[in-house]
């Protein structure tokens, strides 16, 4: 039988027709040579696989595709080419069905690109991998030869003998690797989209309640030291949307809204090469003074109209321009993410831009009505510092305490559920807007991102909120997948900062940036690990409230805080590797004269 099926497969990879090119092809013909050099190479090197024979012979190719059969047969099959002795019946199948799968996918990927074509139709050529793989299982043959192999990255997948294959995992990454490789020498290079769903101050410590998220991640480059520097609403999403600390981009408070330059802004730069751009949520508080009219580089505008930035059931929106108010029973979250939905349909076939901002889980923190009776018996929050000592701390931490009525713990707690029960609208939503990208056949050419515009202190401390340089206050998620490039997930834990995003997306959508940028593109590290990076950034807080202005400057292992107040104490110095939450004002300590005297040194060259 296993005979017949390797005879019978390589007159039916002959059928596949393909396209080609060198570095890049640019006719029809060059890209169809290439499909069919493609298909007959892998139908050879899956011969030779199950049943034997001589080494493949070179494939015969156009010039602007020279060494791409090659490079697609290592992705697809491995380096090696020699017999493997053994198959089972699943394992042989899967590894067919691999093979022909992605022959198929290459051949009317390249026809698709010739037509111009940005959706990628031909990716469900790949779904027989996700069924007839998931049947399968990692084993080996007497002399350890795996029995279902592919090549780099997607190998990796291929791990613990014994344990099912994740067909559909499989099946994307061979499927991304793939794109990537068509669209290195298609005629011209793919823009992708670009969906950036930012949440309002969710902790970085809140995965635990979004599975939808959490899977996001595991396929995403995750940073697992992000931070913003101005844990505040507005001067945050200042930060994003321009690429700037707050003291270059003007917006140092909330009440600061009106110093952000419109036309400067991550949507204009990508407005300039060619994307079309929708906000769906909040934009900044006051946005209901800004007018009506959407600002520069936005093409669809639905912004909550509130002082706040947004509400939860019947907001009002700026709906392009028009006054309307959403029903009392519209919860907010779903219905921007139908937005979202929407314009995706609508601009799936060229290259967009849409900033998803819910409200969630910012307070009031009303849940979705179906959330509201979730999470009953989720853990409480008990970290070292929660409601610990203020000895050593400033002045405003110690009158927070002061005036904290006994009931505070108790009304955290309940908050703090409420905030968890509105992120699980928001990972609905992940979830229903990723599965829409899959329908419309870009999910492998969009950069997804999901971030929060600062994280939220639950007691640590004695405190409740943010405007505040302490790690609860500053630290948010941060994923980025991109699975053309980056078809599976890793981590990096490199100090990252929300005003990255701006000059990285703008680096991958090859959109012109202005030179005059404070964040710098995560692009060189998310390619390579080792790549050179900060060791230091600013952290500057206007202070609201009863919170006090600082400046501080953060590094890998320590922190230093200057407070503008009065008097009291007004020097913070962390060992974060010794003190992680923050417990111990070491300023002033002997031991740590020289550390301290680094990190005012440091300060004082970041500060405006």
């Amino acid at each position: 039988m296993r005979t017949a099926l390797a005879r019978n497969l390589v007159p039916a990879l002959l059928l596949l027709a393909a396209t080609s090119a060198d570095a890049r092809c640019t006719t029809e013909s060059d890209l169809e040579a290439l499909g069919d050099a493609v298909a007959v190479d892998l139908a050879c090197r899956l011969s030779v696989l199950v049943s034997g024979g001589p080494p493949c012979a070179a494939p015969n190719v156009p010039a602007c595709a020279a060494g791409v059969p090659e490079q697609i047969a290592e992705t697809v099959l491995g380096a090696a080419i020699e017999s493997v002795a053994g198959w089972t019946s699943r394992e042989f199948r899967c590894q067919r069905d691999i093979a022909i799968s992605s022959a198929r996918f290459v051949e009317k990927r390249l026809a698709e690109r010739s037509q111009g074509k940005r959706r990628a139709k031909s990716g469900r050529a790949m779904r027989r991998i996700a069924k007839t793989c998931s049947k399968a299982q990692v084993s080996q043959n007497g002399q350890g030869d795996p029995l279902v192999r592919v090549g780099d990255p997607c190998s990796a997948l291929l791990g613990g003998l014994g344990q099912p294959i994740d067909g559909a995992r499989l099946a994307r990454c061979l499927r991304a690797t793939l794109e990537g490789q068509v669209d290195d020498v298609a005629p011209s290079a793919l823009a992708p989209n670009v969906l950036v769903i930012m949440t309002d101050d969710q902790r970085h410590d809140t995965f635990e309640v979004m599975p939808a998220v959490s899977s996001l991640r595991d396929e995403s480059i995750a940073f697992t030291n992000a931070f913003v520097t101005n844990p505040l609403c507005t001067p945050s999403r200042a930060n994003l949307l321009t690429g700037r600390y707050s003291h270059n981009s003007g917006v140092i408070s909330n009440a600061h809204f009106q110093q952000l330059d419109h036309s400067d802004t991550l949507a204009t730069w990508l407005e300039a090469a060619g994307y079309t751009n929708a906000l769906l949520g909040k934009y900044v508080n006051n946005s209901e003074l800004l007018g009506l009219a959407p600002p520069d580089g936005w093409h669809e505008w639905k912004s909550f109209l509130a002082a706040s930035g947004g509400e939860f059931y019947g907001p009002r929106i700026n709906d392009n321009g028009t006054v309307r108010t959403l029903g009392s029973g519209r919860y907010s979250t779903d219905w921007l993410r139908n937005e979202a939905i929407k314009f995706v349909r609508r601009q799936s076939n060229d290259p967009f831009f849409v900033l998803y901002t819910p409200y969630a889980p910012h307070g009031p923190s009303i849940p979705a009505h179906r959330h509201a009776a979730e999470l009953a018996s989720h853990p409480l929050h008990r970290p070292p510092s929660w409601f610990g000592g203020t000895a050593g701390k400033p002045t405003w931490v110690k009158f927070f305490e002061s005036i904290a009525s006994p009931g505070l713990p108790d009304t955290i707690d309940a908050l703090r559920l409420d905030m968890l029960r509105t992120l699980i609208a928001v990972d609905e939503a992940v979830e229903q807007m990723l599965e829409r990208l899959e329908k419309q056949d870009l999910a492998d050419n969009t950069i997804v991102v999901f971030t929060s515009d600062h994280g939220y202190l639950w007691g640590e401390h004695g405190l409740q909120g943010k405007f505040n340089p302490y790690e609860e206050s500053i630290r948010v998620p941060y994923v980025i997948r991109y699975p053309r490039r980056h078809p599976l997930g890793d981590s990096r834990d490199q100090m990252v900062l929300i005003q990255d995003l701006a000059p990285t997306l703008a680096e991958l959508a090859g959109a012109t940036t202005p030179p005059d940028l404070d964040g710098v593109s995560l692009v060189p590290l998310m390619d390579s690990n080792g790549a050179p990076w900060r060791d230091e950034f600013l952290i500057e807080t206007e202070g609201e409230f009863i919170t006090a202005p600082s400046y501080s400057v953060r590094t890998a292992a320590f922190k230093y805080i200057e407070t503008d107040a009065p008097g009291g104490v007004t020097e913070e110095l962390y060992d974060l590797v010794a003190d992680p939450y923050e417990q111990t004002n070491v300023a002033g300590a002997p031991a740590y004269a020289a550390v301290e005297a680094d990190m005012i040194a440091r300060l004082a060259a970041l500060k405006p």
